[in-house]
């Protein structure tokens, strides 16, 4: 039976009272080619949405956890989904925070959103973007703004990782970390390996669906021990990557 796993040198806040329509997710019939089926994890989705999940409880650990490091500093999201991983950022005492989500144009959908956020903290300290990346992270940073904390979890397809990395990078603070869901896919992977290639420093996590993260300047990421009772396969993709635990 699948469980709920947190590393242990690691927490987050019990959000779930402000997502009443989570559940756990059967795996069994996700179609993501890149899905890791065989982590005896729970799971979460939206009922109305089955094929789409959240952060696990780990992994909204790791990411609470990290952008705790930043706490007072500005971060941006791009890619909220239902706002599951938003609240744990807003949560974590970002000053503020920029999210990009293209769903957010859909008043019930930004409705549901903001109400989830309001119970999370300070509200205001969130800027709703119904936009798309990199267009609008390409404006907000051209506007002046500069972030220490990214969190990416967007398009995962092609492409679409890569530009979202580089076009965030350019508007980081010399005191940066970039956080990225869902490295089990290779698209993923290929933009943390763009940053190493910029000379960011870069780490994996071994969760579900794995978390990568690239930092640089006065930043020591957090350590990660993944749940000792699974096995953790290390795809090819990410082979070349120092794994956390």
């Amino acid at each position: 039976m699948s469980k709920d796993y947190v590393s242990p040198n690691l927490h987050a806040p019990d959000l779930a009272h402000l997502f009443p329509n989570m559940i756990v997710g059967d795996v069994a019939g996700v179609t993501w080619p890149h899905f890791r089926k065989e982590i005896d994890h729970k799971w979460y989705v939206d009922w109305r949405h089955p094929q789409i999940g959240f952060i696990n409880k780990d992994e909204a650990a790791v990411l609470y956890s990290s952008a705790k490091l930043f706490a007072g500093r500005r971060g941006v999201e791009i890619g909220a989904w239902r706002g599951w991983s938003t609240c744990h950022l807003l949560a974590s005492g970002l000053g503020s925070l920029h999210v990009v989500e293209p769903l957010l144009k859909d008043d019930d959908w930004r409705s549901e959103f903001v109400t989830g956020l309001d119970g999370a903290g300070d509200i205001r300290r969130v800027t709703l973007v119904a936009g798309t990346s990199p267009e609008d992270v390409v404006r907000l940073g051209e506007s002046g703004v500069k972030w220490s904390f990214a969190f990416i979890d967007g398009d995962h397809d092609g492409e679409a990782p890569t530009r979202d990395a580089l076009a965030v990078e350019r508007y980081l603070e010399p005191d940066a970390l970039i956080m990225f869901h869902d490295l089990a896919s290779p698209h993923v992977a290929a933009a943390l390996q763009a940053l190493a290639e910029l000379g960011w420093k870069t780490m994996v996590y071994q969760t579900a669906q794995i978390i990568g993260v690239a930092w640089r300047g006065d930043v020591t990421p957090v350590r990660h021990i993944p749940d000792p009772a699974q096995v953790w396969p290390v795809p090819d993709h990410i082979a070349g990557f120092d794994i956390s635990g």
